[in-house]
Formats: structure tokens, C-alpha cells, sequence
């Protein structure tokens, strides 16, 4: 319990928080949704001699602990438009990551420290603790994400991806939705050739990076299948050997059914009441997504 409280109050040391309507949602909507999907991770991956209650508690209070850490590392961005440095977006991710990872392991029913990753586009990088390994897996959910954006770009900024660790691509005009100037459909953005710098440019970036951390909240999601994933791998060889350089990323569906049939997608009005852009918002630049 020591741990789990030292883990809660590390969540607030990235900015003095204020007592806004908005924050304690966030705070609750990151750490139950590590909660959740440990708990229910851990009941899928109990042991045979583990009672579901006790699988379900300890996935649960893991899962709250590491979700506390997501939160920290999306606020962290709000760096980025303050110190107007993209370099902040390597140490907000690898914050999330951490977070990110102790959630899988509460899902997977293993110990929190025994694996942690860390993605870079579409590229999964994996430590073992149990034998120091280190494994790299191809995300084809992420890859096909990045490639529709790279398809509506006409130029891709190899400086920003380098400076925030986050591929970066631009356009005369996002034409899947011209009115934004700034978009995320995966681990990477899409701008406008009107937004490359000045104090709009950090903060929008700083906004999408916390959309980027939101297709990957899910990720404890990916462990509800991994009895089916090891049945699949004892019967087809072919299918083991793929798994260890193949990382089936539902979470990025995950994401997108969040997005588009829970908060009902960016149209018309129904943005302003979108959470996923409140929350994006409100810890990158301290306002929600619509100005009154």
C-alpha cells in the first residue's frame, strides 16, 4: 500500500494542480482504466490454484498504480508548450511506458516489474527482466495508423520526430478533416504547413502527443487474448515464431471505438464534450477543448 501511495502522489509532481472541475476526472478515468483492465486481465490469466477474487484484487491495485504513472507521463507534455522543447515528448513517453507497462503486467497476472516497453512509431521495444532480454515487435495496428497518415502528407519532419521521438508529417490541408490543423491517427501527427512554430505549434503539439498516449492506454486490453494466444501457439509452430516478432496491438481499436461510438467522434458540437479532447487539452496548455 506504501507503494501504491508513493506511486499516486508522484502523479502530481510534474505541475502544481489545481482545483478545476476537470482534474479529478482525469485522474480517475486513468487510473480506473489501469485498474479495470488489470483486474480483468489478471481474472483471464489466473492460475489455476489462484482464486479469481484474490487475481482480481491484485490486478486491480497494480492496474491503479500504473495508471497513476499514464497520467503523469501525459501531463508531463504540457512541458512542451511551455518550455516550447519537443525533447520533453522523450521523457512524457517514457513516463507513460512505465505506467503503461506495469497495467500489461497487472493484465498478464505476472509481477509489475517483470516487462517493460517502450514504442517508437511502430516498433515495440520489449526488456525482460526474468533473463535481461530484449525483444523488438512490429505493431501492425500503429503501422497502418502511420501509413494513412503518411498517405494524406506531403512531407515528413525528420527534425520534429527526432527532437520529440514521434514521427511528424505535414500537409497543405488535412484533407479527411480541413478544419483542424493538427491530427493523430497512431503513434505520429499530421500538421498543417501553417503550424511549424511559434507558441500555437508547441501547444497543439503537446495536445496531440497526449492523443498519441491515448491509443496506447488500452494496451492491458491485448492481454484478455492471451489464453487464445497460447492454444494458437502449442497448435501451429508457424504462429509462435510469428507472436515473437509480432505484437497484436487491439488496443488501437480499442481506442477508436472509445473515440468514435463512446464520445461520438470530433463532429459539429459534439467535440466540445468529447472527454479524450478535454483530457488532451486540459494537461497540455490548461483549458478544455473548447474556449467559451
Amino acid at each position: 500500500m506504501k507503494q501504491l501511495c508513493f506511486i499516486l502522489a508522484f502523479s502530481f509532481i510534474t505541475q502544481q494542480t489545481r482545483s478545476q472541475n476537470l482534474e479529478p476526472k482525469i485522474i480517475a478515468y486513468n487510473t480506473l482504466v489501469g485498474g479495470i483492465s488489470g483486474g480483468i486481465g489478471a481474472i483471464i490469466n489466473k492460475k489455476k490454484d489462484q482464486k479469481w477474487h484474490k487475481a482480481f484484487a491484485k490486478g486491480f491495485v497494480v492496474g491503479i498504480g500504473g495508471g497513476a504513472l499514464v497520467y503523469s507521463g501525459k501531463k508531463i507534455n504540457y512541458l512542451i508548450g511551455e518550455k516550447q522543447n519537443l525533447s520533453y515528448g522523450w521523457v512524457s513517453r517514457a513516463v507513460f511506458s512505465a505506467g503503461n507497462s506495469i497495467i500489461e503486467n497487472a493484465a498478464a497476472n505476472r509481477d509489475f516489474w517483470s516487462q517493460w516497453h517502450y514504442d517508437v512509431a511502430f516498433v515495440r521495444l520489449e526488456f525482460h527482466t526474468s533473463d535481461l532480454s530484449f525483444s523488438p515487435r512490429f505493431m501492425p495496428s500503429t503501422f497502418g495508423g502511420l501509413l494513412f497518415m503518411a498517405i494524406h502528407s506531403t512531407s515528413f519532419d525528420h527534425r520534429a520526430t527526432l527532437r520529440s521521438g514521434t514521427f511528424t508529417f505535414y500537409t497543405d490541408k488535412i484533407r479527411y478533416e480541413p478544419r483542424l490543423v493538427g491530427s493523430t491517427a497512431s503513434n505520429g501527427f499530421l500538421f498543417t504547413d501553417t503550424l511549424q512554430s511559434g507558441k500555437i505549434f508547441y501547444d497543439v503539439y503537446a495536445h496531440e502527443m497526449v492523443h498519441t498516449f491515448q491509443f496506447q492506454e488500452f494496451s492491458g486490453i491485448n492481454h484478455f487474448f492471451d489464453p487464445l494466444s497460447g492454444k494458437l501457439q502449442e497448435k501451429h509452430p508457424f504462429f509462435k515464431k510469428i507472436n515473437k516478432w509480432v505484437y497484436i496491438d487491439a488496443s488501437y481499436e480499442a481506442m477508436l471505438a472509445n473515440y468514435f461510438i463512446i464520445n461520438q467522434g470530433p463532429k459539429g458540437k459534439l467535440y466540445c464534450r468529447n472527454y479524450l479532447e478535454n483530457e488532451a487539452e486540459f494537461l497540455s496548455v490548461r483549458r478544455c477543448a473548447c474556449i467559451p
